[in-house]
């Protein structure tokens, strides 16, 4: 948009100096004077909207950056990964919410993780009585496959 403004304003003012000074040749000198500074002030605007530019995409392109990095170090298994953004930084509210989800993941897979670490220890424990009391071990089997199937329900897949 920016570069289609300068070009049709650069047309137009080309083709009314242009006609200006065909017409009255003794204004040349100031035409040519005005151009000069209006050439330099064109090149310091433009460097400002280049620099203001840089700036603004950086405020969004680091942190979406840093957001796609967290993501995929949580989708290889670093439940331990957060996210950090720099103060200022555009997008802090999102910052929050997925370091929340992070940890709330990280709790549930860690509670996963203890029950499985009970079941497996009760397992070995009935697998050494096993000959002796054959009974309770299938009470204790059917309780245990009752709490993994209540392990896997509590996910939606």
């Amino acid at each position: 948009m920016l570069v289609a403004s300068l070009i049709v304003g650069g047309d137009v003012y080309y083709s009314l100096t242009r006609m200006m000074l065909t017409e009255c040749p003794s204004v040349t000198d100031r035409v040519m004077q005005f151009n000069t500074v209006l050439l330099v002030k064109i090149a310091l605007y433009l460097g400002l909207m280049l620099m203001i530019s840089l700036y603004v995409s950086h405020r969004f392109a680091g942190p979406i950056y840093r957001f796609e990095k967290s993501c995929q170090s949580l989708s290889l298994g670093d439940l331990t990964h957060r996210v950090s953004l720099r103060t200022g930084d555009e997008l802090m509210e999102l910052q929050e919410e997925f370091n929340g989800m992070a940890a709330a993941l990280q709790a549930l897979v860690q509670k996963d993780r203890n029950l499985a670490q009970r079941l497996s220890e009760r397992v070995e424990e009935m697998s050494k009585r096993l000959p002796e009391e054959a009974d309770r071990a299938r009470e204790d089997l059917t309780s245990l496959k009752v709490e993994l199937d209540h392990l896997t329900k509590s996910f939606k897949v």
